[in-house]
């Protein structure tokens, strides 16, 4: 991770450019201190109240100047664009893709170390570990997330990190990361390493067939931003998932990106009681 400047104190107006980053701000208790996010940060709902300044890959400078943030949170490398701007604003955080779970956890400390946190921090990381614990055994899965183009995680991410760890064992030889554009080339890989099942999260919350009909392999649809999600909802959602491959279900129904949930609501409990 990379911090731009030392700060002077704990920060107490944060910007969050950073979705599950801006997640686990408010369940560690630190949402007050939120002032302004991206339009994806809409977890949990309180995080839909903080001024939006931004999308996930670009931000209004002279928004977050009005702001007076003293920390800025981003996502590197997809915002590393907005680390030298923001530099001339506030401390810059810029977080790491995860390339598996304990990257993710890394991630969360360090967020508890800059904003006095720790201990609360700690005891989040902990349960959300202890949610991807092994409870299902599946051989040769394979994750095609479709964001405008279609991205196919390898082994070193933190969505295939997670899977191998609840059961779920992802097909061998993707050694890095794999950015396509058509769908010829998903087949192509589809084909090469021919998965007994296909996990395709969309460009929606509501299955559409037409958006994986031209993939004769066995799927299980879910939702848009589902794994594409790190932040503390992130295990809850791959629990569902698995209730959804044992139910024998073609989609993966009621995940964080749908019902969008409150602090209060049930969904969260777990970390919060």
């Amino acid at each position: 991770m990379l911090l731009t400047k030392a700060l002077d104190d704990t920060p107490r107006r944060i910007v969050s450019l950073n979705p599950s980053i801006t997640e686990l701000l408010f369940i560690i208790g630190a949402g007050n201190r939120v002032v302004g996010t991206d339009v994806w940060s809409y977890r949990p709902r309180e995080a839909m109240r903080t001024i939006k300044i931004g999308s996930f890959t670009s931000a209004d400078i002279e928004a977050i100047k009005k702001l007076n943030p003293d920390l800025v949170i981003l996502s590197y490398p997809v915002q590393r664009q907005l680390v030298e701007p923001m530099s001339s604003i506030a401390s810059v955080l810029a977080v790491p893709m995860p390339v598996n779970l304990n990257a993710v956890m890394s991630s969360f400390e360090m967020i508890g170390k800059l904003l006095d946190l720790d201990e609360e921090t700690h005891r989040i990381m902990g349960i959300y570990m202890d949610l991807l614990r092994y409870s299902i055994d599946l051989r040769d899965t394979l994750v095609v997330l479709s964001l405008g183009d279609y991205v196919i995680p390898c082994e070193s991410s933190y969505i295939v990190s997670a899977l191998d760890k609840v059961g779920i064992k992802y097909v061998k030889g993707l050694k890095c990361i794999e950015l396509i554009t058509n769908r010829d080339d998903v087949l192509n890989i589809v084909n090469r390493t021919n998965p007994q099942l296909v996990i395709y999260e969309g460009k929606t919350k509501v299955y559409r067939p037409q958006e994986t009909n031209w993939i004769s392999k066995p799927m299980l649809y879910t939702p848009n931003d589902t794994l594409a999600h790190f932040g503390p909802s992130f295990p809850l959602d791959i629990q569902l998932l698995i209730n959804a491959i044992k139910n024998g279900e073609k989609t993966v129904r009621g995940t964080s990106s749908i019902v969008r949930p409150s602090l209060y609501d049930p969904w969260y409990r777990i970390f919060l009681t």
